[in-house]
């Protein structure tokens, strides 16, 4: 098998095996990464990879580049970027072996879908801009995580964001606003990406919180 049907199996299997409900971002990065590791599939699962700037024709952001997990495998290697936008979720947490009376905010309400959306296609764009410049990496994984349903609707076909959209099934290159006097406009650049990628979702219920991930290669 190949670099990148080994990584989409194992993080498919991530997801299907895990029972625990992870709290944000870094959570699912650590675990993940851990899971990678533990399964022997590579020779090493790095962990926030850095890769400078100054080395990457046409990436339009301002913040540094930070691979959320590579993987490796001989002289091959394979970015996976993360993003995980959540809702607000209250639960009674045991705590050393105790449990606790009160219910607590163990996941936040983010919003600005629109924004969340952006976010995934720049990560999209980035393992491209980055597998252009460096001849070891074939391909990268983009990986949504959300409890939020929102993200699984398509938006208005008149909403600033609807090039943005991540419903299922196909999605063009453009990745623009239509409101180019909007504030998102002017604080998140619009970019295109290489080619038409289709979203597929899947749906996991984790202590009583139903997630919907998708796992889109690059």
């Amino acid at each position: 098998m190949t670099l990148i049907n080994i990584a989409y199996s194992d993080v498919q299997q991530f997801f299907e095996v895990n029972k625990e409900l992870l709290f944000n971002e870094r959570d699912l990065q650590i675990h993940l990464a851990t899971f990678l590791r533990q399964i022997g599939h590579y020779d090493d699962v790095d962990v926030e990879y850095y890769v400078p700037l100054s080395e990457l024709k046409g990436y339009i952001w301002n913040n540094e580049l930070r691979m959320d997990v590579l993987l490796c495998k001989g002289r091959e290697f394979l970015p996976i970027e993360l993003k995980y936008k959540t809702k607000t979720v209250r639960k009674k947490l045991p705590r050393f072996g105790e449990s606790v009376a009160e219910a607590v905010e163990v996941m936040k309400n983010q919003g600005a879908q629109d924004l969340g959306m952006y976010d995934f296609w720049k990560d999209v764009r980035r393992i491209e801009i980055v597998r252009n410049r460096f001849s070891n990496i074939k391909n990268g994984l983009a990986v949504f995580v959300t409890n939020d349903p929102m993200y699984l609707q398509r938006g208005r076909e008149k909403s600033n964001h609807i090039k943005l959209s991540m419903d299922e099934g196909g999605h063009d290159k453009e990745k623009h606003w239509l409101n180019k006097d909007s504030y998102c406009c002017k604080t998140h650049p619009d970019f295109e990406v290489e080619k038409e990628y289709s979203i597929h979702w899947d749906s996991r219920d984790v202590e009583g919180v139903q997630y919907y991930f998708t796992i889109v290669i690059v």
